[in-house]
Order: C-alpha cells, then structure tokens, then sequence
C-alpha cells in the first residue's frame, strides 16, 4: 500500500462524516465512509470510462452491493463514480453512515457533506 489517509467533512447540525484513503501499489484507490455509528451498508465499485456523451471526457461505471434494509448504495455509487471519473483510477467505496432518527432535512446535510467529503478526497488522490 502507498498511502492510507483519513479526511474529515465539515461539520453541519452535529453531522459528519470521514473517508479513510487507502491507495493501492497498482493505484487502485480503496474509501471506507463512516458517519454516526460505523457499519458495512453497501460496497460500489467504479471503474473509469470514456464519457457516453463526449469520448474526451471520462466517466464510470459501477456495481453495487447493499446489505438488505439500508440506504448506502445511493452514497456509494456516487461517490464511487465521482472518484472514478475524477481520479481515472480503479475504486472501491464501503460505506456505512447511521445516525437515528433522521428528518428529510437531515438527509439533505448529510447529502452535502458527503459531496464535500468527495471534493477533498479528489484533491487528495491526485496529489498522490
């Protein structure tokens, strides 16, 4: 392994969530999200394409895992994706994020957080 790396989101209306970074020898780029109580909710796996739409531009495709009951693959394929596309780096991304009793308000901070999350962890993976 070459680099391992835990990134912090910001914090809103006492959420937050991390990415732990763990860049592979072959470059491929392992992310473990966790927020409120840690847990495997669903595992993606993004690999870097040319773009449908503009064969310049790249993009990614993904499989998805979830574990019955629980949200993440939302989380997971589209943080997944981003970092695929972003980084033209092979990706796995395990997430699991548990906080009780959330109101669609909350969804929607947690939602922005882990769009924050991602930007960083972008910068971070290119700079290795």
């Amino acid at each position: 392994m070459q680099k391992i790396e835990t990134i912090v989101s910001e914090s809103n209306n006492g959420f937050s969530i991390k990415g732990t970074i763990i860049a592979l020898d072959n470059s491929d780029i392992i992310v473990i999200v966790t927020g409120g109580r840690d847990h495997i909710g669903a595992v993606g796996l993004a690999v870097p394409r040319p773009s449908l739409l503009d064969q310049d531009k790249l993009s990614a495709t993904s499989s998805i895992l979830t574990q019955p009951g629980h949200k993440e693959d939302i989380l997971v394929k589209d943080i997944s994706e981003k970092l695929a596309a972003a980084t033209n780096r092979n990706t796995v991304v395990i997430a699991g994020v548990h906080y009780d009793d959330l109101a669609a308000e909350d969804l929607k901070i947690l939602h922005d957080l882990w769009k924050g999350l991602t930007e960083k962890i972008v910068i971070f993976i290119n700079q290795l």
